[in-house]
């Protein structure tokens, strides 16, 4: 079977920020990557390069920052007061730790990720970009199955394995 709209995808990948560069992010044998192919859960240009991929094939292909996570934005970098890491009246400062991540949320209530860049007195500056925003993605791996996707995996959008069930 070939992978397309509504099948299963399970593969092994390295990712690599440069040709022979150190391994960023892997999926091995012990611990495969699984997706819905079609269901907008990956990158499009990485699905776009396994289209019509069956099981045994090896992958290997880039992805520029445009078809990545994007290119890094200056303005992705902010500044906010300390006192928007309290939490019933103390300010978190296990959380205000350089490079940790933490959880954010805009305006508009949808969440998204900083990772703190630097600490001063009163403010936190946190990078909001993705970490590899910027980066060349070097993926190379092998499609270990394709499968025909169950008819609950597409009307929930994402692979059910190991008896994942919704109530």
């Amino acid at each position: 079977m070939q992978a397309a709209p509504n099948t299963v995808l399970k593969i092994t990948y390295q990712l690599r920020t440069e040709p022979n560069g150190p391994i960023v992010d892997e999926a091995t044998n012990d611990a495969p990557f699984s997706f819905l192919f079609g269901s907008g859960n990956v990158l499009p240009k990485f699905e776009e390069n396994l289209n019509g991929k069956v099981a045994g094939n090896q992958f290997n292909f880039i992805l520029s920052p445009k078809d990545g996570y994007g290119e890094y934005e200056e303005d992705g970098v902010v500044q906010l007061g300390k006192e928007a890491f309290m939490w019933e009246g103390k300010i978190q400062e296990d959380l205000l730790v350089l490079n940790n991540i933490v959880p954010l949320q805009d305006n508009e209530g949808n969440t998204l990720q900083g990772r703190i860049v630097d600490i001063q007195e009163k403010e936190v500056v946190l990078d909001l970009n993705h970490p590899l925003a910027g980066e060349e993605l070097h993926f190379s791996g092998q499609v270990l199955e394709v499968r025909e996707a169950h008819p609950t995996e597409i009307e929930h959008g994402h692979v059910h394995e190991g008896g994942h069930h919704h109530h």
